[in-house]
């Protein structure tokens, strides 16, 4: 929404980017009020973030080398783990959620 300005956040901080690590392509976002679609993949080291038809997110996360990055996330090493959605202290709703294990 417009409270966070195109200066408050940095690309890797946008909506659907794998957080403080990889940006996501931004302008598919609908209207604040409005439901988007997302679909969120990991197949093994790859994520893919698809907002309402739109790859936002095509990461191997084997390519994160930055050293200032991997030592503030160590989960990146991880081969499994959670899932977690979050905003930026803002109310947010979720509807349709489901999560499906790859074969």
């Amino acid at each position: 929404g417009p409270k966070y300005g195109p200066m408050k956040l940095k690309p890797e901080q946008y909506h659907g980017a794998i957080y403080d690590v990889w940006p996501a392509r931004t302008g598919f976002l609908k209207k604040p009020g409005e439901w988007n679609t997302q679909e969120i993949r990991a197949d093994g080291r790859r994520i893919t973030v698809t907002l309402n038809g739109a790859v936002i997110v095509d990461a191997d996360l084997d390519q994160v080398r930055e050293p200032d990055v991997l030592k503030k996330h160590p989960g990146l090493a991880r081969k499994s783990g959670h899932i977690a959605l979050l905003g930026h202290q803002a109310y947010a709703e979720f509807r349709n959620l489901s999560i499906k294990e790859l074969p």
